[in-house]
């Protein structure tokens, strides 16, 4: 007889593991399931994460294994096309060996009581009386088996393979498109010379090499560096773009991989745009890459991770005590998630979407006359905005006449960041309001995108 659980979780990567860890810490018999082999659970990353959310793990209770980091960072280097410009914005954080932070997590979960059920691969949800009941299942022998659970957790990654198979009218289920994502391709290689200052991660925006995204160099000691790129997706897909190509045409021969020697390669689909519409349905929630929780300036997405499933695991404990997993009783996910981090997420894509439309020639002359500061883009970073004073406003248009042209997109966008702030402030409080909201904020970005001359968005 199939065994049931209070919380079936698919997939076992930093947010899945992270959330099994949690909720079997508080009791209940949760079931952690992953298509490989425990041991070989590994995501193609950037592999760095801020400080402050390694502080929030510890919080959690967690003893962090010191073998899961590689390097410790001080901040990054942020270069105009031309190479001519350089920010530095200063921040605390670290590179991750990422293979033993997955296993640090698995085994976390695991010592917590989870049940690890690897080697399967998740076919479809169980969908009874409208809600999800867990997933069905294939064993690597090919056989079936149903997970059955109170609430599925759908953290399989920007597939989001449990929650795209549930039916439109369940807004859980809405896709990712290709123009809110980044298809990247990137290195770990061993390079012949000292890496300068290895504390410093490097940010590259030249849209030869990676169009309407960046490419980076992060090191990960004085001789290792994760080397990659970013390509818009919307240019994958219209133009037939391909972040690998792009890597071996401009940089696998640049100075900046000298005596590569390649350590490990892959690639993925970043997600890089504002937060779901609901994060949850009805027995269902969803977290990591497969709710979009990604940072869309620049797509880190292993910290908001964890706080994604943070958040979820403490509605999920609550809506189990309660006895409600309807949607209305996971909806303070939805809540607690906007205001910890998805109403700056959703800044930040008004921010995304004007930094896509910029050109080369746009990018060199902006950065090169500081219509942002380094505090100003470190602000930013941080909240999500610039609340300026009156005399920081007249300091930055006298730097905005300088450039007129990028001058008037970023005016625009720091308008419309401000509009979609408070339609986010605003988000209904329960689902039957979720509709109405919902028009109003799709009407709201088709206005911002109909002055970039981008497509319109439809619900």
């Amino acid at each position: 007889m199939d065994k049931m659980y209070d919380v079936v979780i698919v997939g076992a990567g930093t947010a899945g593991s992270y959330a099994a860890y949690l909720m079997a810490k508080q009791g209940l018999s949760v079931a952690l399931v992953e298509r490989k082999k425990a041991e070989e659970v590994f995501k193609v990353t950037g592999d760095a994460i801020g400080k402050h959310h390694i502080d929030e793990l510890t919080k959690s209770g967690l003893s962090i294994s010191s073998n899961v980091f590689m390097i410790r960072y001080e901040g990054a280097e942020l270069y105009s096309p031309d190479l001519s410009i350089k920010y530095f914005v200063a921040g605390e954080g670290y590179g991750l060996d990422i293979g033993k932070w997955a296993q640090w997590l698995i085994n976390a979960a695991n010592n917590s009581g989870a049940d690890i059920i690897d080697k399967h691969t998740v076919l479809a949800p169980i969908i009874e009386g409208g809600f999800v009941r867990g997933v069905k299942a294939n064993r690597s022998d090919g056989t079936q088996v149903e997970l059955r659970a109170k609430v599925t957790v759908d953290a399989s990654g920007a597939t989001g393979v449990v929650r795209t198979k549930l039916p439109s009218q369940y807004r859980i289920s809405e896709p990712l498109l290709p123009e809110d994502a980044s298809y990247a391709y990137r290195e770990i290689i061993e390079v012949d010379y000292s890496i300068p200052n290895p504390q410093n991660i490097r940010i590259y925006l030249n849209n030869d090499i990676s169009p309407g995204g960046y490419w980076w160099f992060f090191p990960k000691s004085d001789r290792i560096a994760n080397v990659g790129l970013g390509i818009w997706g919307k240019l994958v897909k219209e133009n037939g773009l391909n972040p690998r190509i792009n890597y071996e045409k401009y940089l696998a021969s640049s100075p900046y991989v000298k005596g590569r020697r390649l350590l490990h390669s892959g690639g993925g689909i970043v997600p890089t745009r504002r937060p779901f519409a609901s994060m949850v349905g009805p027995g269902i929630v969803a977290v990591g890459d497969a709710a979009v929780a990604v940072n869309p300036i620049h797509g880190g997405g292993i910290g908001p991770a964890l706080l994604s499933s943070a958040l979820a695991s403490k509605a999920i404990i609550e809506a189990l005590e309660k006895g409600d997993v309807s949607e209305a009783g996971l909806w303070k996910y939805n809540l607690d998630y906007l205001n910890a981090y998805g109403i700056k997420q959703a800044q930040l894509d008004v921010f995304r979407l004007m930094l896509q439309t910029l050109t080369n020639d746009q990018l060199n002359r902006g950065l090169r006359a500081r219509i942002l500061t380094e505090d100003e883009v470190l602000k930013m970073s941080i909240s999500g905005n610039l609340d300026l004073s009156s005399g920081k406003k007249i300091i930055m248009a006298l730097r905005l006449l300088k450039v007129p042209d990028v001058a008037r997109k970023l005016s625009l966008a720091l308008r419309y960041m401000n509009e979609i702030r408070k339609m986010y402030v605003n988000y209904p409080r329960n689902p039957s309001e979720l509709n109405n909201w919902l028009v109003a904020l799709v009407a709201k970005y088709n206005e911002y995108r109909l002055k970039l001359k981008l497509p319109l968005m439809t619900i």
